[in-house]
């Protein structure tokens, strides 16, 4: 998934690019921090209920990918 998220994320950044760039680099600290909530929550409510913490990873990666990275770009 990262290497489709990191040309769609650059393009259009100009000056910006090395803004864009180290923000997506920290974004891979959600990577190491999600995994540890969802193991908290697999303990205390259960594997089922802890789901529920990816579900609105999973809608933002899908919004993301189908217009999410052509906010604020012309077409």
């Amino acid at each position: 998934m990262w290497p489709a998220i990191w040309p769609l994320a650059m393009e259009g950044l100009g000056k910006f690019t090395k803004t864009g760039a180290s923000l997506l680099t920290m974004a891979i600290a959600g990577g190491a921090v999600l995994p540890l909530i969802f193991g908290w929550l697999k303990d205390s409510y259960g594997m089922q209920n802890a789901y529920w913490i990816c579900l609105p990873c999973f809608l933002f990666i899908l919004y993301y990918g189908m217009a999410g990275h052509k906010v604020g770009k012309k077409q």
